[in-house]
C-alpha cells in the first residue's frame, strides 16, 4: 500500500494483496487502484455491513476502484470473495475504522 498515482483529478491510491491459495497450491497477488471512499458511500457500508458485508465491501470497492481495473476486479472476485472485505476494510481505515487493539 504505496504507490500514489493520479488519474482525471482523483487520486488513486495502490492496494496490493498477497496471499498463499492452497488448493491450487500456489503464490496470489492482487494489485488494484482505488480512490478515497466519500462520506456517502461510507455511510452506505455502515448502514449495510451487519446484514451482508461481503456485498457491502463489494459495492464499496467496485464503485472505487479505477475504472479501467473494473473488470479485472470484477473477475478476481468471482475467483477470491474474501477479496472485498480484505480490500473494503483498508479502504475502510483509510477513513478512520480500525480496532484499537488495547
Amino acid at each position: 500500500m504505496a504507490e500514489k498515482e493520479t488519474t482525471k483529478a482523483t487520486e488513486y491510491m495502490e492496494l496490493k494483496h498477497e496471499f498463499f491459495d492452497r488448493f491450487k497450491d500456489k503464490d496470489v497477488s492482487f494489485i488494484f487502484h482505488f480512490k478515497r471512499p466519500s462520506t456517502p458511500q461510507v455511510n452506505r457500508v455502515q448502514k449495510t455491513v451487519l446484514k451482508n458485508a461481503g456485498q457491502a465491501f463489494r459495492n464499496l470497492i467496485m464503485e472505487t476502484v479505477q475504472p479501467e481495473e473494473k473488470d479485472r476486479l470484477k473477475t478476481a472476485l468471482d475467483d477470491y470473495s474474501g477479496l472485498a472485505s480484505t480490500f473494503g476494510g483498508a479502504l475502510m481505515g483509510s477513513c478512520g475504522f480500525g480496532d484499537l487493539g488495547n
